[in-house]
């Protein structure tokens, strides 16, 4: 089974450090040792306590029935017992997993407000439009809000605000695993209440793995209320993950017939990967001598126009000069500003209702592992 190990302590964790574990590394499970008995079941109930939907698992030698007993009192509902059987290792862990993904995730603040932001084809000023809604966004929202750039091999976020930043988004992905607010502090650029995490230098042979993009995104849920990500367009495997993982996904295009005929056929593929009610269409660069108009987009693409945005190549070329966001009272500004308005005028879905006891074990994908892959 592939999996990943979050986080190995040799002791017991405190309270305080369990809290801390759970806000950086929101491990699905937990394996408690049974060494100190009384130690296991403290660390038990304080993970019920703060993080009722992480899975507890005890593991050590032969114990008695009585204590058993006690660890389940405490909410540890698998044993591993030494000497390892990796069957039953395996078979634990998996049921462990399908539980965790039917249970409550653990943090209780992760926003919903995730935004991806996809380009019909290259050239069609996503990256523009992304890095300016960001900025509309941080002057309306009460919190921060992240603009993270997972373009890897042409990411121009960086470019377009003029950062200099020595961290990259490859950073912040090898450091998934053991973020915390100290560490993210110097990975990003910040400009007021947005963050920025660029894509960094071109590097062809690093990937991305699926674990590091859910942990990062986790991470970032809990400490912004919105986050926006720019996509290169290509449909990685880590940018198709993103995208089930946003709330709304943003498909821009221009009004010219390879954009459309582009954003025709992106909008076919995500609709095939149950991506199709997520997608709003933005359409860039409109200006009043286009040939072909809103409504005859919308006919073709089969969805409403989510938003217009103006053409404004003069603006865009003195903030582009000058290492800003477009300037908030031009015309162009001002339409990002209406947008973020709407946006974050979404009413949110209404959280799941917490599984009944007898529903605990219900079996489902899991998303996060425990041991390294082989």
């Amino acid at each position: 089974m592939p999996a990943v190990v979050v986080r190995a302590l040799s002791h017991y964790p405190s309270e305080a450090e369990l809290l801390r574990l759970v806000r950086s590394a929101t491990p699905q499970a937990l394996i408690v040792s049974a060494e100190d008995l009384r130690e296991a079941v403290a660390t038990a109930r304080r993970t019920e306590a703060h993080a009722s939907g992480i899975q507890l698992l005890g593991a050590g030698r032969a114990s008695s029935p009585e204590v058993l007993l006690e660890m389940m009192r405490a909410g540890i509902r698998e044993f591993l017992q030494a000497p390892f059987d990796p069957e039953a290792v395996e078979a634990a862990l998996r049921r462990a997993m399908d539980g965790a993904q039917r249970a409550p995730r653990p943090g209780d603040n992760l926003t919903e407000q995730v935004f991806s932001f996809l380009p019909a084809r290259p050239g069609t000023g996503t990256t523009t439009v992304s890095v300016n809604l960001s900025v509309a966004l941080s002057t309306i929202t009460s919190g921060k809000v992240l603009l993270a750039d997972f373009d890897l091999n042409c990411g121009l976020v960086g470019f377009l605000l003029k950062l200099t930043g020595q961290h990259s988004l490859a950073d912040a992905a090898s450091h998934a695993f053991a973020l915390d607010e100290p560490l993210w502090r110097q990975m990003v650029s910040s400009l007021g209440k947005l963050d920025v995490l660029p894509a960094g230098k071109l590097s062809p042979g690093w990937r991305i793995e699926p674990a590091q993009i859910r942990s990062l995104l986790d991470f970032a849920r809990r400490h912004y209320e919105a986050v926006c990500l720019d996509h290169s367009g290509n449909l990685e495997k880590y940018s198709i993950e993103l995208l089930h993982e946003s709330r709304l996904v943003f498909l821009v295009c221009t009004a010219e017939l390879p954009s459309l005929h582009l954003a025709r056929e992106k909008l076919a593929f995500l609709r095939s990967i149950s991506l199709g009610d997520k997608i709003k269409v933005i359409l860039n660069r409109v200006t009043k001598r286009d040939v072909i108009h809103a409504s005859e987009v919308e006919k073709l693409l089969g969805l409403p126009v989510f938003a217009s945005l103006s053409n404004d190549y003069r603006g865009i070329h003195k903030a582009i000069a000058e290492g800003e966001p477009l300037d908030g009272e031009s015309g162009l500004g001002r339409q990002f500003q209406a947008l973020g308005e709407k946006l974050l005028e979404v009413r949110r879905e209404e959280a799941p209702e917490r599984r009944r006891f007898v529903e605990y074990f219900s079996l489902a994908p899991a998303r996060y592992s425990l041991s390294p892959p082989k």
